[in-house]
């Protein structure tokens, strides 16, 4: 979900750095890498900030960045780029991710491509598949107790993540929840409490 396209270079020679603070201000050499490694700013976005021509701005990325994609894999790289946060403008993917990117890597997510980009309702995390639910409150208690509806999980048969609220969510094998779908009492008293709140899964019950 971060991904990077820049790639490490030898520490530039000094004459570089004060060629183009020099010609261009103070810290540009340090900007135009910048530029360099978000496939998103075009040649021509380049040469216009610093008035100089396309052509000039590809001698530059060649001599600075010789390993970086260029041309068409750039071009996918930002399309890519702009398919992830379009996935992350959703309410219910951006939920997830914030609380699961606290419990795995970078890497150990997989998106799964779409005909438009990528699944909002589904990815690999950790090498097992997830589907992303939405969790309907049913019914309050009188203590004060929520039960929530469990939407079918799906032909998902990893793990079943289902938003409660902002903070809270559950986090349940998909061979625990019933095809039709399921209620969650949000108490401990619930089978589907230790569940809650954790991407470590306990021994099935």
């Amino acid at each position: 979900m971060r991904p990077s396209v820049s790639v490490p270079t030898p520490e530039p020679p000094r004459p570089w750095i004060e060629l183009f603070d020099d010609r261009y201000g103070a810290g540009t050499y340090a900007r135009l890498l910048d530029l360099f490694d978000d496939p998103c700013t075009s040649f021509a976005d380049i040469a216009a900030s610093y008035g100089v021509t396309r052509e000039r701005v590809r001698q530059w990325h060649l001599q600075l960045r010789p390993d970086a994609p260029r041309g068409h894999q750039r071009r996918r790289l930002c399309l890519r780029r702009r398919q992830r946060r379009t996935l992350l403008s959703d309410p219910v993917f951006r939920t997830f991710y914030r609380h699961a990117r606290a419990h795995f890597a970078p890497q150990q997510f997989a998106l799964i491509p779409a005909r438009t980009g990528y699944r909002r309702r589904s990815l690999w995390l950790g090498g097992a598949a997830v589907a992303i639910r939405t969790a309907r409150p049913a019914a309050t208690a009188s203590d004060g107790v929520i039960a929530y509806s469990l939407s079918p999980r799906g032909r998902v048969t990893g793990f079943v993540y289902y938003q409660l609220t902002a903070e809270t969510w559950l986090f349940l094998p998909a061979h625990l929840v019933p095809a039709a779908g399921t209620t969650f009492v949000d108490g401990p008293h619930s089978k589907y409490w230790p569940y809650r709140n954790t991407f470590v899964a306990p021994p099935p019950w």
